[in-house]
């Protein structure tokens, strides 16, 4: 599991907390051109730090990243739903649900 994966997913997961981080996350397209890893990186932790999403969260979010990219829906959701953290079960249920491409 790398870093960068785990920080977009997490980054992802947190987007539904913030309509400011919502427009600052950057998904890279096909035909767009590499895009270093590091650069994308760095946006997602701009991102993360416009949502203002407390210390809590963001290890919250990072952990049910984890999961889910060790197929682990399941655990993720019930790591979110145990804290109470509606927006972030939500969001682990959206994205374990989608459809795959």
């Amino acid at each position: 599991m790398s870093l960068v994966r785990t920080t977009i997913i997490a980054v992802a997961l947190l987007a539904a907390a913030s309509p400011a981080l919502a427009e600052q996350f950057v998904v890279p397209q096909p035909n767009a051109g590499p895009m270093s890893p590091l650069h994308m990186w760095g946006q997602q932790l701009t991102a993360v730090a416009g949502a203002r999403a407390t210390r809590a969260q963001w290890k919250r979010a990072v952990k049910a990243a984890a999961l889910i990219n060790s197929n682990r829906c399941k655990d993720a959701y019930l790591l979110a739903a145990g804290d109470q953290d509606e927006r972030l079960a939500r969001r682990v249920y959206e994205v374990c649900t989608a459809p795959r491409s």
